[in-house]
């Protein structure tokens, strides 16, 4: 059965053509390429405006506050979501997990911090939490091989595909 789906994001969510990824669906991609938490809750009343009953949303952001050296995004982040289920009470939000990335100035255990957080925040608002994180890291802790670009942020065609098969098995769930 066909859905309406809305990505929201940053550049990873940008770059990948998801509407081709998920034909069946009628999707549309709210990415913007190195927008941070807050720059998205700046944007909310534009994307209210643009999307009207969404059957789900998927949203992640945070990292390139994080590759800022911004911490503490949970303020801002939990107004975007408190926004979004009180617009749309009827879409199913769904807060993803931040990606691992492979910067020596970043330790991922910040990551995985924040993604706790983010996971209780899903709760907290009767959301969905879609751990993409996990699928990314290989049994040392590091960012699997060959699902990053060489930037150590942005994703590979292999990260891509590992991250849209785990959306697809959650839509049919």
């Amino acid at each position: 059965m066909s859905k309406q789906l809305v990505f929201i994001g940053d550049s990873l969510t940008e770059w990948l053509d998801w509407q081709r990824r998920f034909p069946d669906h009628q999707v549309t991609n709210l990415g913007i390429s190195g927008e941070t938490v807050e720059g998205l809750l700046n944007r909310r009343e534009r994307i209210r405006s643009m999307i009207t009953r969404p059957d789900v949303i998927f949203l992640m952001t945070g990292i390139n506050n994080i590759a800022n050296e911004q911490y503490e995004i949970l303020p801002s982040y939990r107004e975007i979501v408190r926004n979004l289920t009180t617009w749309y009470k009827k879409t199913t939000l769904v807060i993803q997990s931040i990606l691992p990335v492979d910067l020596t100035w970043i330790d991922n255990n910040i990551i995985r911090g924040t993604n706790r957080k983010l996971e209780q925040l899903a709760r907290e608002y009767n959301s969905e939490y879609l751990d993409i994180y996990r699928l990314f890291i290989g049994p040392e802790g590091n960012p699997k091989s060959g699902y990053l670009q060489d930037d150590g942020v942005h994703l590979s065609s292999k990260g891509y595909k590992v991250w849209a098969d785990e959306v697809e098995l959650f839509l049919k769930k």
